[in-house]
């Protein structure tokens, strides 16, 4: 199946094309919605906290709105964890040590989850829509971190 887009005729004013003419006209574009629809979801999706379990989906925006939480309530797992790292380069001597920190960060933020869950997803919702961005999410910053204060 070979598109060939027609130009539009310079004799006649351009018109504008409803949706469904470029549904029906463009198969491109078909696959382009399928693309996005079925591949991607909407940002409401991607930007979520937690699963359908209600486990932590630790993704960069909620790892980056978390993490001065993360630091104070897990600083001894992770520094454990690189002194390992650092005293034996072989991956599987720090196996465990790993698993702690790792188990500490999923707990920090299942606590925040629970105790903050609208503030926590409008921030995290804002530095996905963001990408990461901290001086666009000031405003849902400060109302988190008011709502969860840091210990």
């Amino acid at each position: 199946m070979n598109y060939q887009p027609t130009p539009p005729s310079l004799s006649s004013p351009l018109q504008p094309y409803s949706l469904s003419q470029c549904l029906s006209e463009n198969p491109l574009l078909d696959q382009a919605i399928f693309f996005f629809y079925f591949f991607l979801g909407s940002v409401a999706e991607m930007a979520k906290v937690v699963d359908a379990t209600g486990e932590p989906i630790p993704t960069s925006s909620v790892l980056m709105s978390s993490a001065k939480h993360i630091e104070i309530k897990c600083m001894s797992e992770n520094v454990e964890f690189l002194k390992c790292k650092k005293k034996d380069p072989n991956p599987e001597k720090c196996l465990d040590k790993g698993r702690q920190a790792t188990r500490c960060a999923l707990g920090v933020l299942k606590d925040l989850y629970q105790r903050c869950k609208d503030p926590m997803e409008a921030y995290v919702g804002c530095m996905y829509y963001y990408t990461n961005e901290f001086d666009l999410c000031r405003k849902e910053q400060q109302a988190f971190e008011k709502a969860c204060p840091l210990d």
